[in-house]
């Protein structure tokens, strides 16, 4: 008998109840994560929920939500179309201002005609996010990653949830990469109006 390779490795099957178990643990997963994205977000009639890429083709307006304890959306505070405005996370109630624009996966995202903007430009942990005019620069562009995180490739950082925040109001941040919940966005599909 060979040592130190799996049976599964040596073409030898698991038994069918091992096998199954297996299966069964694998479906069950599968369909807890699937519950909870769908679970995430302001019930819309007509609207379509998933991960952000999923619900985001060009020219869908989306409510992006938290991964974290919410369902939190990313909400242009107070729906102002000034520039340097915060982008917080808010109660998610299907307001204007959580309605955001997704031109392509990989571009911008934009509401009241501004873009979703790293401020300044900045690459440093903890540089606050607004809107800002669009620009095309790189501190505008959101790249969908397969984590559900939004990745700018500007300051090579994510979209965050500050400090793990779950008190409505609190402006988002960009912050190196973890692929924690803080990070993670999903969307719904809203119909157009």
């Amino acid at each position: 008998m060979v040592t130190g390779i799996s049976r599964h490795a040596r073409g030898v099957a698991p038994a069918k109840g091992v096998w199954r178990r297996r299966c069964s643990r694998r479906l069950l997963a599968a369909a807890a994560a699937a519950a909870a994205i769908m679970a995430i977000g302001v019930p819309v009639a007509g609207a379509e929920a998933g991960t952000f890429m999923a619900s985001a083709p060009p020219g869908i307006f989306t409510a992006l939500s938290s991964g974290i304890a919410g369902p939190l959306c990313m909400d242009d505070w107070t729906n102002s179309s000034a520039d340097y405005n915060p982008v917080v996370i808010n109660n998610c109630d299907g307001a204007a201002s959580q309605r955001w624009y997704v031109v392509q996966a990989g571009s911008l995202i934009i509401i009241n005609g501004l873009c979703l903007d790293v401020n300044g430009g900045g690459t440093t942990d903890g540089t606050p996010v607004d809107v800002y005019t669009c620009n095309g620069t790189a501190a505008q562009v959101w790249i969908p990653q397969p984590d559900n995180a939004l990745y700018n490739p500007g300051s090579n950082k994510c979209l965050d949830d500050t400090n793990w925040s779950a008190t409505p109001g609190t402006q988002l941040q960009i912050w190196d990469c973890t692929g924690a919940a803080n990070q993670q966005w999903f969307g719904q599909r809203q119909p157009a109006s």
